[in-house]
């Protein structure tokens, strides 16, 4: 094997076990922290930090445009060798960004002072929630400002030195919130302040990889081209809309059920998003390994690479989230009986169910996500977008109604009607959007994927049936069954998804052995 290509698997290694470090952290925060939280803010209090969450990802919808397509024509410009256009790239997209961060803060004085007619909130709540608008988008204005940094990262396939600034920035949003909702008063904007600072520290560390990794890619007033900001924006413009498409979809749940069926309501909600939320950022993450060597396979012109590429990478990030989804779903019933413990059994059931609706729309996005960056490599974003945008149109003619004229639940139209629909989406349309844009047939995704339905829906039931037995009623009961099962579990996945020859792979990669001949993964 030459040495390039031990130091490929290497490098995955790393960057994969960095992530899941990253990740395990920030589940910790929410797995831990979420009971006392509620406990000291009560639910509409912790509905708003939600909410102010979801107001600073409405940002994302304008600078996505700029953004979202900046790793790619810095990656690529980069590995064909155009140093003067990465470099164009990469100041061109900074200083907009500065000029970007700027508006943010503008934008939110104006929101702050007018929050409290904006949303439903009791007059307790109010001053605190200004300061936690405030805080949360200047979190924002500082993320832009350091976010192209992380390209130089990408662009040497070092994800996990990336990763070593995310959790430093993980491990002090832990001690802030510990510390403040320890010692101090509680107060909402608490996760605004440890946001912040997990930003700095993370913007800081990039920074300096930028500096030490790709000492050519220098940041120059002189190097800002007007014309590679336009060129980024006409491509991102349709990252925009795609954004605006999941804000109809989800991002609005929150807002709708503020305006709709009340503060208490949207803090239940918000409870019950917790886990999800939590499990959202993984499949990206894990799919995230991979693009780096996609783009280098794409920039090379080697198709045959680059489908194996994707088609391995469905599959490994599938490997590590069905289990835990499958897991949660399964298992929740118990899960959320102790660890939230006095709510009524009528509160239980509904957190539980709103979960589980929640989970759908992250179930089918988690089995194909490695497909989703096909639409930015291939700069073919526009179709998706008009896809994205008529199931979103739907969702609207579907869910408000509902809403306004039925007599359902209203917190369970507001979860489970854009959830199935993006299900729909993410199963049976992106499969062959990826396919139609990078040129092969089809259906060549969709035997990856039936796979991996099998699978998940296999341990879904035996979960549910080792739940319904009723052994698991203290914690150490249930995290010894689960810890079990998510060993059974990844066995049975191991040999149900991957050949003989892949799973020595694998298991080459996670005991860090290198030597095999052959590797499709990293």
């Amino acid at each position: 094997m030459s040495p390039r290509a031990i130091g490929d698997k290497k490098k995955f290694v790393l960057n994969f076990v960095a992530q899941f470090s990253v990740l395990g952290s920030q589940f910790i925060i929410s797995f831990v922290l979420t009971p006392i939280v509620l406990q000291k803010l009560g639910d509409e209090a912790y509905g708003f930090v939600g909410l102010v969450n979801n107001f600073v990802s409405y940002v994302a919808i304008v600078t996505a445009a700029l953004n979202a397509m900046a790793s790619r024509f810095i990656t690529v410009s980069y590995h064909e060798g155009k140093t003067d256009d990465a470099e164009e790239y990469f100041s061109s997209v900074f200083f907009s960004n500065c000029i970007m961060a700027a508006a943010v803060l503008v934008g939110s004085v104006l929101l702050a002072a007018n929050i409290d007619r904006l949303v439903s909130v009791a007059p307790e709540f109010v001053c605190d929630l200004r300061i936690t608008v405030l805080l949360g988008f200047l979190n924002a204005g500082v993320s832009l400002l350091t976010v192209v940094f992380g390209v130089a990262a990408f662009i040497k396939n070092e994800l996990f030195l990336n990763s070593i600034g995310q959790l430093l920035g993980s491990v002090l949003r832990v001690i802030f919130l510990a510390v403040l909702f320890w010692v101090a008063s509680p107060h909402m904007w608490y996760f605004s302040v440890a946001g912040l600072a997990a930003t700095i520290a993370t913007g800081v560390v990039q920074i300096i990889l930028t500096r030490r990794l790709l000492p050519e890619l220098r940041l120059s007033p002189s190097r800002f081209n007007l014309q590679k900001v336009l060129e980024l924006l006409r491509v991102g413009v349709w990252n925009s809309l795609q954004n605006i498409n999941n804000l109809i979809q989800t991002g609005l749940d929150l807002l709708i059920a503020n305006i709709f069926a009340g503060g208490a309501a949207m803090g239940l909600l918000s409870v019950a998003k917790t886990v999800p939320q939590a499990l959202t950022s993984l499949s990206g993450s894990i799919a995230n390994l991979f693009y780096p060597k996609m783009a280098e396979a794409y920039a090379q012109g080697n198709k045959v690479e680059l489908v194996n590429r994707f088609d391995f990478a469905m599959r490994f990030t599938a490997s590590f989230l069905i289990v835990p989804l499958a897991g949660f779903i399964g298992f929740g019933p118990s899960f959320y009986s102790l660890w939230l413990p006095g709510r009524t059994v009528a509160e239980l059931s509904e957190i539980q169910l709103l979960s589980v609706l929640t989970v759908v729309t992250l179930i089918a996005s988690a089995l194909v996500e490695p497909l989703y960056y096909a639409n930015t490599l291939t700069t073919k974003v526009k179709g998706s977008v008009l896809i994205a945008f008529g199931f979103s149109l739907l969702t609207l003619v579907i869910e408000f109604p509902l809403i306004l004229f039925t007599s359902h639940d209203r917190l369970v139209v507001i979860a489970g009607v854009s959830s199935i629909l993006m299900f729909v989406r993410h199963s049976l349309v992106q499969p062959i959007y990826c396919a139609v844009v990078i040129g092969v047939r089809k259906r060549t995704f969709f035997k990856p994927l039936i796979r991996e339905i099998v699978v998940l829906v296999v341990l879904w039931l035996v979960y549910a049936f080792v739940d319904q037995i009723g052994i698991c009623t203290t914690w150490a009961s249930l995290v010894g069954i689960a810890l079990l099962a998510a060993i059974l579990g990844y066995t049975f996945e191991m040999y149900a998804l991957f050949g003989k020859d892949e799973r020595l792979v694998i298991s080459a990669l996670l005991r860090r052995k290198f030597g095999l001949r052959r590797i499709n993964a990293g």
